[in-house]
């Protein structure tokens, strides 16, 4: 095939990913797996090419990762947590603001559905009452945006130990050689996510306090719940997530083999029983396995084809020729927040990141301080109820408008905007 034309399906068929990700009609696998279809189909690229992801050492890490990720929530820390948080209540209302946001972001390092944690916290709320100021109508968005903000911060969760490498796929289809380590997403996120929180703390009055009809959202709890795991499951899913987040810690030393180990600690808990292996099944083709697998094939295909550099040209054109690398960075993270604004922050990122790896890549600058504010400022709106399904059940279940929100959440997106540049710049300097 003329490589000319190669290039033309490749950027049609990114223009098509772009357009149905932005749609939010569609599931993200069924996104990935019909643009691969339609590049392979066209002769665009090879079959091996189109699911060459599939073997990816990232993508083989993460089908391991989720599984015992979503474990963790099926234990009893919950249950620990809900006590400990109801007995501080006399202890004042900015001491029980801290800990419900504290808690938020403690739950968002194990939790991977956004979902689920708040709904975890409105039972909080519920069970502490509608007297005095702290009231659910006035702390679910920040409850919110805090979870989103601190989701997988640290390391120690499912999400902290496999999303920096899913970030790294882009940077390394683009032709990057500077990859972000596991605690990056640390180093870059935490002076943001401090000031936001003490933000949420002090102004969290800010928003309408009203009652609430909680009946169906507790028959929600109640009904969708899943069953605690029993003392036995719930110590090997402890023993087995230690042991595959050791074994990540420990790469530079085993190689390759060491993103195995969560896969291998899934298929223990499946013959021991912890795990449902149906279940499992069905997380591989419905979850983030199949999604990053296609999508980095798609990413590849924009970069060989030499789409990605037409794409960064063009951009750089657009920034005036020769852009400083800061008002690349701030460029990228305003898009990003501006996006997640309207669209799921997902979809915002995914477009937005291997974009921005060709741009840099383009203009010969390090790529991961872009990346990491484009990632980071995609979950920090909580400016409508479109940027995520955490931010769409917390307006709907306190039936929020966005005028009253506005207030309070605006100022809150711009500092975290502004805080997360400069935060990513101290870590990846230009």
């Amino acid at each position: 095939m003329d490589p000319t034309i190669k290039m033309y399906i490749i950027l049609a068929v990114l223009v098509l990913f772009v357009v149905m990700m932005l749609s939010g009609k569609f599931s993200f696998p069924l996104i990935g797996i019909t643009c691969v279809i339609i590049m392979v189909m066209t002769g665009a690229i090879t079959l091996s090419e189109g699911f060459a992801g599939f073997a990816d050492k990232n993508v083989i890490m993460l089908a391991g990762m989720f599984p015992i990720a979503g474990q963790l929530g099926r234990t009893g820390m919950v249950d620990k947590i809900k006590t400990k948080l109801l007995s501080a209540k006399g202890g004042g209302d900015l001491k029980v603001v801290f800990l419900l946001l504290a808690i938020s972001a403690i739950l968002a390092q194990f939790i991977p559905s956004q979902t689920s944690i708040i709904m975890i916290m409105m039972t909080f709320l519920m069970a502490m009452g509608t007297d005095g100021e702290v009231t659910l109508s006035r702390m679910i968005l920040p409850i919110t945006f805090t979870l989103t903000a601190w989701f997988g911060k640290f390391p120690i969760g499912g999400l902290g130990v496999t999303t920096y490498m899913m970030l790294n796929q882009f940077i390394e289809a683009a032709g990057g050689t500077k990859l972000l380590d596991l605690f990056s997403i640390m180093k870059c996120t935490l002076i943001p996510g401090i000031v936001c929180i003490i933000y949420c703390m002090f102004t969290y009055k800010w928003l309408p306090k009203r009652e609430v009809d909680t009946s169906a959202y507790e028959r929600r709890g109640a009904v969708g719940e899943a069953p605690k795991l029993s003392k036995r499951d719930e110590a090997i899913t402890y023993i087995g997530f230690v042991t595959a987040v050791l074994g990540l810690v420990l790469s530079g030393q085993m190689g390759e083999r060491s993103f195995m180990i969560p896969l291998v600690v899934v298929i223990l808990m499946i013959y021991l029983k912890v795990i449902d292996g149906r279940q499992f099944l069905q997380t591989l083709v419905a979850g983030p396995v199949l999604m990053c697998a296609t999508i980095l094939a798609v990413s590849s295909a924009v970069t060989s084809s030499g789409a990605g550099n037409l794409i960064g040209s063009g951009v750089l054109s657009l920034l005036g020729g020769s852009p400083s690398p800061i008002l690349l960075v701030m460029v990228f993270a305003f898009a990003s927040l501006l996006v997640t604004t309207f669209v799921s922050n997902t979809a915002a990122f995914m477009v937005l990141v291997p974009i921005a790896c060709n741009v840099c890549m383009t203009a010969g600058v390090d790529p991961r301080a872009s990346v990491m504010a484009i990632f980071y400022c995609s979950v920090l709106s909580v400016l409508t109820p479109m940027s995520s399904g955490g931010a769409a059940l917390a307006y709907s279940s306190c039936s929020l408008s966005i005028k009253e929100t506005f207030k309070w959440a605006f100022p809150l997106s711009m500092i975290g905007l502004v805080t997360t540049v400069i935060n990513c710049l101290i870590v990846y300097p230009m």
